[in-house]
């Protein structure tokens, strides 16, 4: 009789080869083009030329700004995101349940969506900034967003939740004894939540932290539209390839991941080293903090009126989707509504075009993730093999690489027939932007099934060994619907991020291939604010329809 456990600890070989060809095709591959461009000098000698150009004054103040801005990001998406959490913890009010769903419009808001809704509502013709000037007297270009604050306001509304849902999660699981003997001890309320509160929150402030510098470094759309003469290393990188500077575009790539991969690491050792548990016994009870009237008024007040800032950008959003083109000039509001965006979108196949894009492509990520993604985390969570660890660190390096770095590498791939593209030139086709987003999402959906396989008892599978049954129907009929709600909220993430990527699309697409968010930006330069605005609302609400009709999927945790 074989050994069952010998026969447990293998991966099935089809597994583990379709695992380790995507990791080498369109992972490590675009990665060494990407290192390969950067030294690449005339007549195939190697020459470090573009590394030294990154000294020039101007790539240096891209990159001091790229950091800058993602750390001022970082701190104000905590400052408003662990407010929120404490004030929903610890305070009860009317309607909460309802103010604490429209805080996690973010969540599902593409990014770009966001910051036109933010150009719209207080850039310098915005709507609240000629509203602001008429009752100040005050010029609206005084109030309008623009530079390094605008861009930090408009990170800070994408990212906070990160830190609201991290946070959240924490306080709820946190021992209220723990928050009684600080008390007991006689440390006063400010006291308590500074030493031990704040302390207790580490992990979740380091997991919140690490995804919003990732996002920060990675934004292009707020830098673009915001950002005017600052230079920032994402449109950097944009700026060389359009320019036809493969070799610098590449250093820059090589670069922002340099930056970000070295954060990703910092902040996990100050993760390791640095966090504070706390170890109780017996059960432990929902911690409790009490305030006085004044308080409670001051803070709930403060909750309300960012939510309802929060709803502002989503509300303008939709209004002007009805804005008859044209109309909305030098009025503070539009004047003039109509039905005919909506009617000229859906009569028109050519308009419509960018919507089914984002969709077929959003699905086809989706698709690759699932397969790849399900069959990593199966193979590496439940089996033993040589590389196994080396396997998984490169599937979690788009974690720590931003996408316009992945895009690049892509260019650099896939502009000519490869044996990993079967012999064909992906560049300009349909698939070369879900290539992109399958591997820019792919460590979302490794995450959420590894932890859902962490999950499960592992007798579960000795049993069904002993009992005769083979790995595949092991998998198919234990493991599967087991682990069924981490994939499908992995799986829902993937599609949310698909649908409504720009930063690896606006380097990758096509005339035919366009999706809506490229759409979007087209519209806007052309001074289309009804069109923008209706591709951003048929977005918005594919992204919200996505989330409600998977709602008990995503109440799956979020960890990092």
């Amino acid at each position: 009789m074989p050994d069952s456990s010998g026969q447990r600890n293998k991966p099935a070989l089809p597994l583990l080869l379709l695992v380790s060809f995507f990791a080498l095709a369109y992972i490590l591959f675009p990665l060494w083009s990407i290192v390969k461009e950067s030294i690449a000098g005339s007549a195939g000698r190697f020459t470090f030329e573009s590394y030294r150009s990154l000294l020039r004054p101007s790539l240096l103040e891209a990159t001091f700004n790229s950091v800058a801005i993602s750390i001022l990001s970082v701190i104000g998406s905590a400052v408003v995101g662990t407010f929120l959490a404490y004030v929903f913890q610890y305070i009860d009010f009317p309607a909460k349940s309802i103010f604490a769903r429209v805080l996690l419009i973010p969540l599902a808001l593409p990014p770009l969506v966001g910051v036109i809704s933010f150009l719209f509502l207080i850039g310098e013709s915005g709507m609240l900034s000629k509203v602001l000037s008429i009752l100040s007297g005050i010029s609206p270009s005084f109030f309008a967003l623009s530079g390094w604050t605008g861009i930090i306001i408009v990170h800070v509304y994408s990212f906070y939740v990160y830190f609201y849902l991290f946070v959240s999660s924490a306080l709820s699981q946190l021992d209220g004894n723990v928050l009684d003997a600080s008390v007991a001890l006689g440390a006063s309320r400010m006291r308590t939540i500074g030493k031990v509160l704040l302390p207790m929150l580490t992990p979740s402030l380091v997991g919140a932290s690490l995804i919003t510098f990732m996002a920060s470094m990675a934004s292009f759309s707020a830098p673009l539209l915001f950002g005017g003469t600052t230079r920032f290393l994402t449109l950097e990188i944009y700026t060389a390839k359009l320019n036809g500077d493969d070799s610098t575009a590449a250093a820059l790539a090589i670069l922002l991941s340099i930056v970000s991969v070295y954060v990703l690491l910092f902040l996990r050792w100050w993760q390791a080293n640095k966090s504070l548990l706390g170890d109780t016994k017996g059960v432990g009870r929902a911690s409790v903090i009490r305030h006085g009237r004044t308080a409670r008024f001051i803070l709930v007040f403060t909750t309300l009126f960012i939510a309802f800032l929060f709803a502002l950008p989503i509300i303008t959003i939709i209004m002007l989707s009805f804005v008859r083109e044209g109309t909305w000039t030098y009025q503070i509001f539009p004047s003039s509504f109509t039905l005919s965006n909506y009617s000229q979108m859906f009569s028109d196949t050519n308009l419509l075009l960018p919507f089914t894009n984002s969709i077929r492509m959003a699905l086809t990520a989706t698709l690759v993730v699932l397969i790849v993604g399900v069959a990593a985390a199966y193979a590496i969570a439940k089996k033993k093999f040589r590389g196994r660890r080396v396997l998984e660190a490169v599937l979690s390096l788009p974690f720590g690489i931003p996408g316009t770095v992945i895009a690049v590498g892509l260019i650099l791939s896939f502009d000519r027939p490869t044996i990993f593209s079967f012999g064909s030139v992906l560049i300009g086709t349909f698939w070369i932007m879900p290539i992109a987003y399958a591997v820019r999402n792919l460590p979302l959906l490794y995450r959420s099934t590894t932890a859902g396989l962490e999950s499960l008892s592992p007798s579960l599978l000795e049993a069904a060994s002993i009992l005769g049954s083979s790995g595949t129907m092991t998998f198919r009929k234990i493991v599967l619907p087991l682990i069924a709600p981490s994939i499908i909220s992995g799986a829902l993430l993937v599609f949310i991020n698909s649908a409504g990527e720009f930063v690896s699309s606006i380097l990758l697409y096509s005339y035919d291939t366009k999706p809506i968010s490229v759409e979007i930006l087209s519209q806007l330069r052309l001074f289309n604010i009804g069109g923008a605005a209706v591709y951003s609302t048929l977005l918005m609400i594919l992204v919200f329809s996505v989330v409600i009709l998977s709602q008990k999927a995503f109440k799956t945790s979020i960890s990092v």
